[in-house]
This record gives structure tokens, C-alpha cells and sequence, in this order.
């Protein structure tokens, strides 16, 4: 119960955090790079070693947890883009309610009863997301020339997308991994995530686009 409950603070401090980063006048992008540096620097440390080495490449988990890391990237940028233009509230529920779209391909893959019950939930979920996202008449915290159709669209490839990954890790989880590969997974995807990240934070420092 007490990880249960870390996770839901942690969860919803994750996005609440984004607005502080906005009120700091902190570039999203570093924030998100420092973070994972982070994420592998204590994950190596509560691992015990850095997980990364020619035994790992071969495993078969290890482009998975790449494809992860370069899921993490976009994923974080989504969410602070949504939570400083669109509301804290607008990216925790379609981020948080995304766990329809797993639960969807758990029926598929592994015969999870669906119950009546559950496909009530999904439809509400699903419609909580729209009327959460929908534009309401008050006047947007984005720039005119932002906003328009394609400003809806942003909740909803983050909804979609924190769904997908959701599947990819129960999917790699059931597949893949074991109490002894676990963390090696998990670290390998945090350091995938951090080294895109300081590429594209190098190219946009070398180019100018912003400052450190």
C-alpha cells in the first residue's frame, strides 16, 4: 500500500512540477535532460552498477528499452507543454487516463475478462478525456498564432501515447524481464531517454536556439 501511495503523489507532483518550471523561467527541455541524467545516476546507484555493457546490447529487452528511452523524451515534453498552455488538469487526466488503452490490449493479448463493469469505465474515461480537453471559451494562455485545431490535438497524442508506452512496458514486462533484469531494463531506458535528450539539447546550444 505505501508504494501505491508514493506512486500517486510522486504521479501528480510530475505534473504540478511542470508549472513551477514555467514559473522558474526553466527551459523545459533541460529540466527533462537533467532529469534522467538523474533517473540513471540513482538507478545505477540503487542497481548497484551501470547496467549498460556488451552483454546487454544482446539482450532481446535492450532496443525495447531504447524505444522507451526515445518514448520518455517526447512524452515528457508533451506533458509540460500541456501543462503550462492547456492546464495541470488537462495533462494529468489525459495522461493518467490513458490506462484504458493497456487494459484494451490486455483483453487482446493475455484473455482479460471484460466485464461490463470495465467497458463502462473505458467509455467514461474516454469521454472524461474529451470533455476535459475540449476548448472551453476563456481566453487560451497560448499565443494567438498557436492556437486552432492542432492545440486539441496535443492532449490527445499525449493521451495515445502514454497509453502506448503503458502497453509496451507490460508487454516487454511479460515478455521479457525478471526480478534479476528488471532494474537493468528500467536504468538502460533511462539512459536511452538522457543521451537523446543532450543531443538535442547539444545541436539546439551549438545552433543557438537556446541558452544554458
Amino acid at each position: 500500500m505505501i508504494y501505491l501511495i508514493c506512486s500517486i503523489i510522486l504521479n501528480s507532483y510530475l505534473t504540478l512540477s511542470f508549472k513551477l518550471v514555467e514559473r522558474w523561467g526553466l527551459n523545459n527541455l533541460q529540466v527533462i535532460v537533467f532529469n534522467y541524467i538523474t533517473c540513471v545516476i540513482t538507478g545505477s546507484f540503487v542497481n548497484g552498477r551501470f547496467p549498460i555493457d556488451a552483454k546487454a546490447v544482446q539482450q532481446p529487452w535492450f532496443l525495447w528499452a531504447c524505444s522507451m528511452g526515445a518514448v520518455f523524451i517526447v512524452l515528457f515534453n508533451i506533458i509540460a507543454f500541456t501543462a503550462q498552455y492547456l492546464g495541470v488538469a488537462v495533462a494529468s487526466v489525459a495522461n493518467k487516463l490513458s490506462m484504458v488503452i493497456p487494459f484494451i490490449f490486455s483483453i487482446y493479448l493475455y484473455n482479460e475478462q471484460a466485464t461490463i463493469v470495465k467497458i463502462a469505465g473505458i467509455l467514461i474515461a474516454l469521454i472524461a478525456v474529451v470533455l476535459t480537453c475540449w476548448p472551453g471559451k476563456k481566453k487560451s494562455a497560448v499565443p494567438a498564432k498557436q492556437t486552432g485545431p492542432l492545440l486539441f490535438l496535443i492532449p490527445v497524442i499525449l493521451f495515445f501515447g502514454s497509453g502506448l508506452l503503458d502497453t509496451m512496458i507490460k508487454y516487454v514486462e511479460q515478455s521479457f524481464l525478471n526480478e534479476q533484469n528488471k532494474n537493468d531494463y528500467l536504468v538502460t531506458a533511462f539512459t536511452a531517454a538522457a543521451t537523446i535528450g543532450i543531443i538535442l539539447l547539444g545541436i539546439q546550444l551549438i545552433t543557438g536556439r537556446q541558452k544554458f
